[in-house]
């Protein structure tokens, strides 16, 4: 019985808004030489809305379900990083279909870190961070905390907290060496 893990074509990167995955998403399919996908941006771009737009005219719960529409048309797509949007692993049955369709990344970042990479950031990008009285650091904290068993079932996870994008692929190429 041949128990050797095949090479990944599609890789899913999970994990918090403000984590890195769009960035890293980027740089990891540029190396890999595989295409890429942000689900937040392709519905932003769909709708000419902004996610917080999209949240208010039409609830969370419609953006969630255009981004299960997204990973449905990629299940015949091949050689491609997708960046999710940080809730869509909660969502019925993603995180499974991910799993079950490619490799699924989770890029764990510590809500301290994540804070001080988004005090300045667009927050019409992230508006489950920044749509209520908690302070980012809470909102951040308690979303984790709402994730964790999710997120933690990912194939690999990969903590970028204190080290730089160059590293962190470096990291993620590494581990990816396991699955040749």
């Amino acid at each position: 019985m041949n128990l050797e893990k095949n090479k990944p074509t599609k890789i899913f990167l999970i994990g918090q808004s403000g984590s890195g995955k769009t960035t890293l998403g980027k740089k990891l399919s540029a190396k890999l030489k595989f295409d890429f996908l942000d689900t937040d941006e392709s519905i932003t771009n769909e709708f000419a809305s902004s996610i917080s737009e999209i949240f208010k005219s039409k609830g969370e719960l419609f953006f969630r379900n255009e981004e299960k529409k997204i990973l449905d048309s990629l299940k015949n797509k091949v050689n491609i990083v997708v960046s999710t949007g940080g809730g869509l692993p909660e969502i019925n049955d993603s995180f499974e279909m991910m799993q079950d369709n490619g490799l699924v990344i989770w890029i764990k970042s510590s809500p301290s870190e994540i804070e001080k990479r988004l005090i300045n950031s667009n927050r019409g990008h992230r508006p489950l961070l920044f749509n209520n009285e908690l302070s980012l650091i809470e909102n951040l904290e308690t979303q984790l905390e709402k994730r964790y068993d999710v997120y933690s079932k990912a194939d690999l996870i990969i903590v970028n907290d204190k080290i730089d994008e160059a590293e962190t692929i470096e990291m993620i190429l590494e581990e990816l060496k396991n699955y040749e």
